[in-house]
């Protein structure tokens, strides 16, 4: 039989566990991990009674029928209000793991085991939960914080898909656009991304940022929204490319909507041409941008008034004013 050793994250996520004096836990996961880390957490069946739960791989299966498919099975076992749901996957999972957590006999403990780049920096943190209705991104969900989350292994990135890391690469490339010039010169530098590349200082950076922000507005009324740079249009391209039957990862949509909303803040003189030509030359290194034109204006339009940060019927943006400041 395949075993891991205990690290960092395992003994993290061990010493929370017991310290909550739990006696069930349920494992959520996803196909692909599963077959790739089949026993990481096995060492957990010595001190709990744990169950593991597999979910089908990729963004549709975010969906309230596989919600209703979790609850029922949590149903069939009789778990109650002790159970403990690690979610140990990648931004998918966390939204969906927390997202039935969060629900399930109103509300039983959760803790988000990031496996991916993307849940690392972002997904697992902050306690947005969520799945998707008719291909709208994270439709119907709730904020509830997650009651722990374990610290990165950055050596299940190595493991990644080449589309996975690169969808982490965009939400990176968002939090240096918005917190860390430092960190932006740093990634300009890079000559090609691979999982080897990515430093575990870089992951702190947008940890320490996105709690930072969270801790203002835990409810995204606010201060929060900064957060969502990019994603107007980066979540109008994933649900038009979802409705397509082109799905593209999250983390390429926003970088790809970067560079759209940094276009459009030079157009309104909010940023500098210089500026903007450093942007677009990083994400044009590591992803490739389709044309924006009054055509994919005109197919984007409609998921653009489904965002989350519109208020009035009117489409809300998030803009930089320079390299590492954001203006709401």
């Amino acid at each position: 039989m395949e075993k891991y050793t205990t690290n960092n994250a395992t003994n993290a996520l061990l010493n929370f566990l017991q310290e909550q004096s739990v006696r069930q836990v349920v494992v959520l996961t996803d196909s692909n991990l599963d077959a790739l880390y089949p026993h990481y957490l096995d060492d957990l069946a010595q001190h709990f009674s744990v169950e593991k739960i597999v979910v089908p791989a990729g963004e549709r299966h975010k969906s309230i029928e596989q919600a209703k498919a979790i609850w029922q099975q949590l149903l069939e076992k009789q778990y109650d209000k002790n159970l403990v749901i690690v979610n140990f996957g990648g931004g998918m999972i966390c939204d969906l793991g927390g997202f039935v957590a969060a629900t399930y006999k109103r509300g039983v403990r959760c803790v988000n085991f990031p496996t991916t780049l993307l849940a690392m920096i972002d997904a697992a943190i902050g306690g947005k939960t969520a799945v998707n209705l008719d291909h709208i991104k994270n439709c119907v969900g709730l904020i509830r914080q997650p009651d722990f989350v374990v610290p990165a292994d950055v050596q299940l990135l190595k493991t990644l898909p080449q589309s996975e890391l690169l969808s982490g690469f965009g939400e990176l490339i968002k939090y240096a656009l918005i917190a860390s010039r430092p960190l932006f010169d740093e990634l300009l530098q890079l000559d090609k991304l691979s999982a080897e590349c990515i430093r575990s200082e870089w992951i702190s950076t947008c940890v320490e940022y996105k709690n930072k922000i969270v801790a203002m507005d835990p409810e995204d009324i606010k201060e929060r929204h900064v957060l969502n740079f990019g994603h107007t249009y980066g979540h109008a391209i994933e649900s038009w490319r979802a409705a397509l039957g082109q799905p593209v990862p999250h983390g390429v949509a926003v970088a790809i909507g970067i560079l759209f909303e940094c276009h459009k803040a030079m157009q309104e003189g909010h940023f500098t041409k210089d500026d903007f030509i450093l942007v677009d030359k990083l994400i044009r290194q590591h992803f490739e941008v389709p044309a924006y034109d009054e055509a994919l204006e005109r197919q984007l339009s409609p998921y653009f008034l489904q965002d989350k940060k519109n208020k009035n019927g009117e489409v809300a943006f998030v803009q930089l004013s320079e390299i590492g400041k954001v203006r709401l």
